[in-house]
């Protein structure tokens, strides 16, 4: 039987302890860090929820890197067993005489990569682990969490991004799109739990009479009139900025009739108005989780 040999080859992390992962090829493929002691067996990519083993988490640069190691590694072992075994053929030959070379030595191998930086240092309320994301994310990798907490981290990164903004409009716009991406994801993983059937999470009552249609639960039903036309505002005027040329339209006005005044007029944001309707949003969450938690989903 021939006899395996085995080494181990470390990761360096950035200079905070850090060290990057890779959504696997059949996630999304995003780029987020982990904290290296909160390592554990089983990770779940922060934004798409997809779990895996932590050895299939590798970034491509790091991929490459082992491979380098591995490879200087086995040639260093191949010249010293190699030099063995002439030394055994030729050690008791009157005719040949056997002089080894110099021991092999293990040229260094830098690595061929550098982790990313990725502004978002977060914390998971519920097991402690340690992460960075880029952006907005659904899950902890650690706990796979997906409560409100991180419906909050997500909007404090969203306020964040616009207090360090040079340019306040162009943030703001992203910030109003940021906001509705984090109640599509949200809603569209607790629609997992109750349905097989898809719907559009990205339109505010669409998605309220998806969750009316398949549990009979009225998310938009604690809010004020006040808090719903915040909050109604906060989807159309993103649809403005996102698939249109930011003015207010006949279909805005029809959604939103309060405004008729305002068609064609250009249509204004503001963080006070993303905070109201934040605010709101999460209203509505907490009335869905509620809900869902009550009937055990």
């Amino acid at each position: 039987m021939s006899n395996i040999n085995t080494f181990q080859v470390s990761l360096p992390s950035d200079g905070d302890g850090f060290v990057g992962r890779a959504c696997d090829d059949s996630g999304c493929r995003q780029y987020f860090k982990i904290l290296v002691p909160d390592h554990l067996d089983i990770l779940h990519c922060p934004y798409c929820g997809s779990s895996f083993s932590k050895t299939d988490l590798l970034t491509r640069d790091q991929r490459e890197h082992l491979h380098k190691v591995a490879a200087e590694e086995a040639r260093v072992y191949m010249e010293n067993e190699i030099q063995k075994m002439l030394g055994n053929v030729f050690r008791s030959s009157s005719v040949i005489k056997y002089r080894p070379g110099p021991r092999p030595i293990k040229r260094t191998i830098h690595a061929s990569y550098a982790e990313r930086k990725v502004d978002n240092e977060l914390a998971c309320s519920e097991c402690g682990m340690r992460f960075q994301v880029y952006g907005i994310f659904g899950y902890c990798p650690g706990c796979r969490c997906e409560n409100l907490h991180v419906y909050d981290t997500n909007l404090a990164i969203i306020q964040r991004k616009i207090g360090e903004a040079t340019d306040k409009h162009r943030e703001l716009r992203h910030a109003y799109s940021d906001l509705v991406s984090t109640f599509e994801i949200f809603c569209a993983r607790k629609a997992r739990r109750i349905s097989s059937e898809s719907g559009r999470f990205q339109s505010l009552f669409d998605t309220c009479g998806y969750f009316k249609t398949h549990a009979n639960i009225d998310m938009l039903a604690p809010l004020s009139p006040v808090e719903l036309l915040n909050l109604r505002r906060l989807f159309q005027k993103r649809h403005l900025c996102t698939h249109g040329d930011g003015v207010i339209n006949d279909r805005y006005v029809k959604l939103i009739p309060e405004e008729k005044n305002l068609l064609g007029t250009k249509v204004t944001l503001s963080e006070a108005e993303l905070v109201e309707a934040a605010n709101a949003m999460r209203k509505a969450l907490g009335e869905l989780v509620k809900q869902l938690e009550h009937r055990g989903k």
